[in-house]
């Protein structure tokens, strides 16, 4: 018998090898031993992905309830509500944050309104927005959480801030726009230098401007105020009435400040000295320097004090420091005073009517009340022979009200004959 060739073999257990190997691949892949290849598909993009509501435990400023305080000062307080989006990468605690910026930077705009009008707001959007919102953290005192949670891909805080209106009424280009608000009211400076501020005598120097008066009206127009040119004061100023001016006469000031086109005009007296006194840590002697100073702000069109400062600044070395910090203090005293009066929205229009009667007057009150916008109240300062004095109080401007006479159909027939800053005079109709 012929032996077969190994070739030619069909040995079982080569097929049993092969069929077991396969069963045991089936097995193992069945018991999850075995992960079969996988092509991942093409990667989406990147989406922001909702959240719950309670999913998320904020951290941060205020997280915990507490007031956060950024700088001192008080200030109004209003409550407002900032949104944040859910960024495509990171968390809830940036946006978090981002709903805290927008918050702060909306506790300013409600600042700002308590200051401006909306309309001026609409008007000066741009520019509010490029310097005061941009930095909102340095008008908020103080704030504090008193909501949060996750809307879906938006986070939403609450807080209760307050703004503290005083870095904004010194800030501000705001108060270039408060001072456009109220129709760029022009200023005028003269206050003297005495040795003795009992004695108002007037000499030759005191008709030219001097250091104290050059450096007020600086201030003033480095905070956007407008202001009258020394010289225009010089050409119209009088020994006599630069005397009644310092004596106190507030009606000789106001008919300067109206000859020379100023709505405000500020009066007073400064007085400097010097006094050797002993060093305060010892050591000797030092020669120290007093600047007192005495200013008041004069409504031109009623003769009316509208701000008033006092201040004495004593130091070392310097004079002219000395000057200059009484001047700013005095500065800001009285802008600052300014600046509250008009916020309160009262402003006062004077009207002059000639050819009036007790009559005239009457019905042109009454349908100014009726007809013009913003008017609160109107006031019959005087009626000599056929000359009246009105005042018209409002939380408009004087051009709005003197706008509001020639257009809202006032029956009382008149003619404007001239008007200059809040003073309008007008001649009734035969």
């Amino acid at each position: 018998m012929k032996r077969p060739a190994i070739s030619d073999c069909r040995f079982p257990i080569v097929d049993w090898l092969k069929q077991t190997a396969a069963g045991l691949a089936l097995a193992l892949a069945a018991a999850g031993c075995v992960y079969p290849a996988h092509t991942p598909p093409p990667q989406a993009p990147a989406q922001v992905q909702p959240q719950a509501a309670g999913e998320y435990r904020p951290t941060g400023p205020g997280s915990e309830g507490e007031e956060v305080f950024l700088a001192g000062g008080e200030g109004i307080e209003v409550m407002v509500e900032g949104v944040g989006a859910l960024p495509a990468q990171g968390g809830a605690d940036i946006a978090r944050d981002g709903a805290l910026r927008d918050a702060l930077r909306k506790a300013v705009e409600q600042g700002v309104g308590t200051l401006v009008s909306s309309e001026t707001q609409v008007q000066n959007f741009q520019l509010l927005s490029d310097r005061i919102y941009s930095v909102s953290e340095g008008y908020v005192s103080s704030y504090r959480v008193i909501g949060e949670r996750l809307d879906g891909a938006l986070y939403r805080v609450n807080i209760r801030a307050r703004v503290k209106l005083d870095r904004l009424e010194s800030d501000l280009p705001a108060i270039g726009i408060i001072v456009l608000e109220q129709g760029r009211p022009r200023i005028a400076v003269l206050v003297k230098e005495l040795e003795n501020w009992e004695d108002f005598s007037v000499e030759d120097r005191m008709m030219a401007e001097e250091m104290t008066e050059a450096a007020l009206l600086g201030v003033f127009a480095r905070r956007n105020f407008p202001v009258v040119d020394y010289r225009v004061l010089q050409e119209n100023l009088k020994k006599q009435q630069l005397k009644q001016i310092l004596e106190g006469d507030t009606k000789a000031a106001a008919l300067l400040g109206g000859k020379v086109g100023a709505e405000i005009f500020i009066t007073g007296l400064a007085q400097r000295s010097s006094e050797t006194k002993a060093a305060p840590y010892g050591g000797g002697e030092m020669l120290m320097h007093k600047m007192r100073l005495s200013v008041r702000a004069i409504n031109v069109a009623d003769a009316a004090v509208m701000a008033a400062s006092n201040v004495v600044r004593e130091l070392p070395f310097s004079e002219d420091e000395a000057r200059r910090e009484a001047v700013d203090s005095a500065a800001m005293d009285l802008m600052g005073s300014i600046l509250r009066g008009w916020k309160r929205r009262e402003n006062a229009t004077v009207i002059v009517a000639a050819n009036a009667s007790f009559d005239r007057v009457q019905r042109l009150k009454s349908e100014i009340l009726s007809k013009v916008r913003g008017v609160k109240t109107v006031l019959s300062r005087d009626l000599v022979g056929s000359t009246a004095t009105l005042e018209v109080i409002s939380e408009t401007s004087s051009g709005e009200v003197i706008d509001g006479l020639s257009s809202r159909g006032i029956s009382v027939p008149f003619d404007v004959t001239g008007f200059e800053g809040n003073r309008v005079e007008i001649r009734f109709k035969d």
